[in-house]
């Protein structure tokens, strides 16, 4: 990846990624009445994927539209947090939300009522209290390692626009002696975004199909009988 990368993506990616997970821990420490809310919203969000399924079932396509949902979310807040670049700070606040969000729902005690309920479905299983983050992070990690670099390479990608045009502004105010080619800073981001774009379809199939799986075969090595 780092020879279809330049360095300064990669350096602004991983930072992107960084600055998700600092914001997931700062959410997952939120009031809980905060949790609660945002949790609230993430239900509908679910209930109206739920319907969506629903009413494919019998099409040819049924297996494919929960991950192009996922993919078509996930890509959606990708392309704008790309388009945000002429506000240079706006992708990282944006990619920060996110972050947040995702903390303060995986954090809510409502989310631990939902894995002992996956867990009461082995015969005999209970799930003690301080396995329950373990199972949080196995929910998350097999499609996070995807999805989050993905969305990450737009940041990256939306922050080297930003540089390009802080460095066509300080052209035309004269502290710069040359303009920046704008088009060589497009050409340096089209096989990152390609990258991105493959890393969210991968990660939407991986939570759809394989994070179940695996999660429920770790929440049964948990149980305690």
């Amino acid at each position: 990846m780092p020879g279809v990368i330049s360095r300064r993506v990669m350096v602004l990616m991983i930072l992107s990624v960084v600055a998700f997970i600092v914001s997931a821990i700062a959410g997952s420490q939120s009031p809980e009445d905060l949790k609660a809310s945002l949790y609230r919203a993430f239900e509908d969000r679910v209930r109206e994927i739920e319907g969506i399924i629903n009413s494919s079932r019998g099409s040819p396509i049924q297996l494919a539209v929960l991950p192009l949902l996922i993919f078509g979310n996930n890509l959606l807040v990708s392309l704008v947090m790309l388009a945000l670049f002429p506000t240079i700070i706006g992708p990282w606040i944006f990619i920060s939300y996110q972050g947040f969000v995702t903390g303060a729902v995986v954090g809510y005690g409502g989310v631990d009522e939902g894995i002992r309920e996956i867990a009461s479905l082995i015969p005999g299983c209970r799930i003690d209290q301080g396995f329950i983050p373990i199972a949080k992070l196995v929910l998350i990690l097999p499609h996070g390692v995807f999805e989050i670099p993905g969305v990450g390479v737009f940041v990256a990608s939306s922050t080297r626009l930003s540089i390009a045009l802080i460095g066509y502004i300080l052209w035309r105010l004269g502290k710069r002696p040359s303009s920046p080619i704008f088009l060589d800073s497009v050409r340096e981001i089209l096989m990152p975004l390609l990258i991105g774009v493959l890393l969210l379809i991968v990660a939407a199939f991986i939570e759809s199909f394989v994070t179940p799986v695996i999660g429920f075969i770790v929440i049964g090595a948990l149980c305690t009988r």
